[in-house]
């Protein structure tokens, strides 16, 4: 029974510390010039969420969870991560674009902006950019695995 519970508690421990990750790659510190981005902390990607979220009338989640759709409610693709500048200010979102491949690119926040839909269901980014505008922004290259 000991033995049992000795080994549950073990499980248990394991599982804690691998579910607990004091960084997110879902917010990432803008790189410095021909540097790899890296993730920042939970703590600095709730910044995210009192500062810049709100902005766009929505959580850090729903953020993170967003569709990026143009004006027409066509979708064009989905939010990845977040980037933030040195001062922890949200500069680009990076946007997983629709079709093959799954390129990843980088927008700057001015170009877009939150929108609810569906009576308030579904909050979404948009853009005016159409699709062969966002094919042209930069690819995104994600911070290194950790």
């Amino acid at each position: 029974m000991i033995r049992t519970t000795l080994v549950a508690a073990a499980a248990a421990s394991l599982f804690a510390v691998g579910a607990c990750s004091d960084t997110t790659d879902d917010v990432v510190q803008a790189p410095a010039p021909g540097a790899a981005p890296a993730t920042v902390t939970e703590q600095r990607a709730e910044a995210v969420q009192d500062a810049v979220a709100p902005a766009f009338g929505m959580t850090r989640q729903q953020l993170e969870d967003a569709d990026l759709v143009s004006s027409a409610y066509t979708d064009l693709g989905d939010v990845e991560s977040l980037v933030l500048d040195a001062n922890g200010m949200l500069t680009h979102v990076i946007i997983e674009l629709e079709g093959a491949g799954d390129r990843k690119v980088s927008l700057p926040v001015s170009q877009v902006r939150g929108i609810a839909h569906d009576d308030g269901k579904f909050t979404d980014l948009t853009t005016d950019l159409g699709a062969a505008q966002l094919a042209a922004l930069p690819e995104w290259t994600p911070p290194p695995a950790r």
